[in-house]
């Protein structure tokens, strides 16, 4: 099967929530708005064309330091593996959603400046994180279907990180990354 590998610019629609999975790896999820600007021929003038809407979610460190950095309005540039979901909601109507696994997260610096504060790196995880349950549920919470019900929606809930720790990942490197509370 082909990946479906994207860039997408815009600007986050909240405040990014950062989970845990069921198996315990830390995530960071936003939702991203991207409006396209064309110019009109007749009146010279640029003008706003449709509004697509992305969930972005960023795994391990990168999860961290987006929670850390980024809040509702930032200009963002991310890159990533994406993908379209097609599912249920609780009315028995066909939903439709964008998903992106972001592999890189950044300011959109079009727009002002940042600086950069390193911390440690994790070993990036190659495996299918979007289709986990807890990374599911904030995404239908971003789209404002509420936080779903475990017993029909199969969600369930993650308590928020409340802080961040250093522990070992799965490959015995060192990383910074959210607990639960």
């Amino acid at each position: 099967m082909n990946e479906i590998y994207t860039t997408v610019m815009g600007r986050l629609v909240a405040n990014p929530e950062s989970r845990t999975t069921r198996g315990g790896v830390p995530f960071t999820a936003f939702r991203l708005a991207s409006t396209v600007r064309r110019p009109n021929p007749q009146t010279r003038e640029y003008e706003d064309g449709p509004t697509n809407f992305f969930n972005v979610t960023a795994f391990r460190t990168l999860g961290a330091n987006v929670g850390n950095s980024l809040s509702k309005g930032d200009p963002v540039v991310v890159y990533g593996r994406m993908r379209v979901n097609q599912w249920m909601r609780n009315d028995n109507i066909p939903a439709t959603s964008v998903e992106i696994d972001a592999y890189s997260v950044g300011h959109d610096l079009t727009w002002g400046t940042t600086s950069l504060v390193k911390v440690s790196r994790a070993q990036v995880d190659q495996s299918d994180r979007l289709s986990d349950d807890a990374v599911q549920s904030v995404h239908a919470e971003l789209e404002g279907y509420g936080a779903g019900d475990p017993e029909t929606d199969q969600y369930e809930v993650v308590p928020q990180p409340s802080g961040l720790v250093t522990r070992e990942d799965d490959q015995h490197e060192q990383a910074t990354v959210p607990v639960p509370a």
